[in-house]
């Protein structure tokens, strides 16, 4: 039987199902959250293990505020949409974000133009309380960075993009909407009455197909579409710092926009959590499968951070990590394209959203409902489900920030609130033991650790995963074949030292 009035139809051996969403990146996760609040079945296909794995988690989790889009375009356009429902479906969800503000800095006299230009496409796109300010006033706002000019952007903020695309895919979860993991799309067919998506686990056909598949989409929406434009993959690299840095950086640094560059430059962000990002840098590579981080590219980023942040303390680089853009435009043409929805002539049952990169996570909530409210609801009748009926799956406040009486409240009814398991980040094991139990039933490190932060702190599990270990195997039961950390292909252990049964 199917939740909430969802409509499949048994079509002999063939299921069909209202809506089948391909990617579980945050865009995916927007719209499976949207869908679930109507009447209609929606799968969601992703290769990944995990929902958000891929540019949906590897990015600097910036709130854009509007101001490096062309006025007009549908990346301004989706970012200050989605920036307001950005914000009132983390409240809803109860994901934590920060609205901090912004500083871009101009190094020397020559690059202030570019921050008088910046402000004038704010203004134009309705960017809020913007002010130029000078070398002292920058002291003054955000002690420690230096610059010729800033211009000051307070209704910029942060937030966990992590945590926002897993809360929004588990709540869409426990609400019907179905996720089919470690399963890849390998090209979309138009039939009679929708679409069929065909992947290594079989079709899935379905009236609409959404094609959100971030760097692939491009790809996919060419098998059915030769017009569809191709994706360009431009990897960008990150270093976390630790939390002791985030008690110096108040709020996001970035430098002028340099011209004709694949990104918005190597800029400063705190995180949700405490610690700051530096980067991303911006290199077009072949493979869109490519991540990979090097010392090379870490050198750069602190040397060009510095320009901003001269006593930057690179001794407290604790990690680091990369992701992937979906740039629809090539090296050669470097800068940016716009977003594309794309519907394919003769089959106006499948969407294509192709290019979302930056602002790609503010624009998410926006680009959800623009496809479900303007699209789908105008030539179908799906109705809304009460809230009476929805079930609310709220993101979990973390343990470490209770007040000190509801922390004792807790362990005195659950003792597994007072066993701390990572020393790092205050996880306790009930938290973990919640992550591990998620409504998606993913089951790797990896996204145990988004869930809880376990092994994220400043010793990277030299602590924790031990402990980790311990509990998946006695409490659930795990041998040594079960611990991979994104799937399959990336197993933790090969084997056991010792025996069964010898010591």
């Amino acid at each position: 039987m199917m939740r909430n009035g969802e409509t499949t139809r048994d079509e002999g051996e063939r299921t069909t199902v209202d809506v089948a969403i391909v990617g579980a990146g945050v865009v995916g996760s927007a719209l499976a959250y949207a869908l679930s609040q109507l009447r209609c079945s929606t799968v969601v296909i992703e290769k990944a293990f995990d929902v958000g794995t891929a540019a949906s988690a590897r990015n600097s989790g910036v709130i854009h505020a509007g101001l490096n889009y062309a006025p007009g375009s549908l990346r301004a356009r989706f970012c200050m949409r989605g920036r307001e429902l950005l914000m009132a479906w983390c409240d809803e969800l109860n994901v934590p974000y920060n609205v901090c503000g912004k500083l871009i800095v101009a190094s020397c006299p020559e690059e202030i133009e570019g921050l008088e230009r910046l402000l004038r496409m704010g203004e134009t796109n309705g960017v809020p309380g913007m002010a130029l300010l000078d070398s002292t006033a920058i002291e003054a706002l955000q002690p420690g960075i230096r610059g010729a000019a800033a211009l000051h952007v307070p209704s910029s903020g942060i937030v966990s993009p992590y945590a926002f695309t897993l809360a929004m895919a588990e709540e869409a979860a426990v609400n019907g909407v179905r996720f089919h993991l470690g399963r890849r799309a390998e090209r979309i067919r138009a039939t009679e009455d929708g679409a069929v998506v065909e992947t290594d686990g079989g079709p899935v056909f379905a009236r609409w197909v959404i094609n959100a598949a971030g760097i692939h989409a491009g790809r996919l929406a060419q098998t059915m579409d030769p017009e569809a434009p191709d994706l360009y993959p431009c990897v960008g690299e990150y270093l976390i710092l630790d939390k002791q840095a985030g008690e110096s950086l108040s709020m996001s640094v970035y430098p002028a926009p340099p011209v004709g560059g694949a990104g918005l430059g190597v800029h400063l962000t705190p995180t949700t959590e405490g610690n700051v990002l530096l980067g991303p840098s911006d290199e077009y590579v072949e493979d869109p499968e490519e991540a990979a981080c090097t010392a090379k590219i870490a050198d750069r980023l602190l040397e060009e951070a510095r320009t901003m942040w001269p006593g930057l303390p690179s001794h407290l680089v604790i990690g680091a990590y990369a992701g992937v853009r979906a740039k629809r435009t090539s090296p050669e043409e470097g800068g940016f394209g716009d977003f594309l929805i794309r519907r394919t002539p003769g089959a106006e049952r499948v969407i294509h959203l192709i290019g979302i990169e930056s602002p790609g996570l503010t624009a998410a909530p926006a680009l959800a409902e623009h496809v479900v409210e303007t699209i789908l609801r105008v030539e179908e009748a799906f109705e809304r489900t009460p809230a009476s009926e929805r079930v609310h799956r709220p993101w979990p406040v973390r343990f470490d920030d209770l007040p000190e009486d509801e922390k004792a409240r807790r362990v005195a009814e659950n003792p597994d609130h007072g066993d701390i398991i990572c020393r790092c980040e205050g996880v306790t094991k009930a938290e973990f033991l919640h992550a591990v139990s998620n409504p998606l039933g993913v089951r790797t490190l990896s996204g145990i650790k988004y869930r809880c932060r376990a092994t994220m702190g400043r010793c990277s599990g030299g602590y924790c995963l031990p402990r980790i270990v311990e509990i998946l195997q006695e409490e659930y039961g795990w041998v040594p074949e079960d611990f991979t950390l994104r799937g399959p292909s990336s197993p933790s252990f090969v084997g056991s030292l010792l025996e069964d049964g010898h010591e």
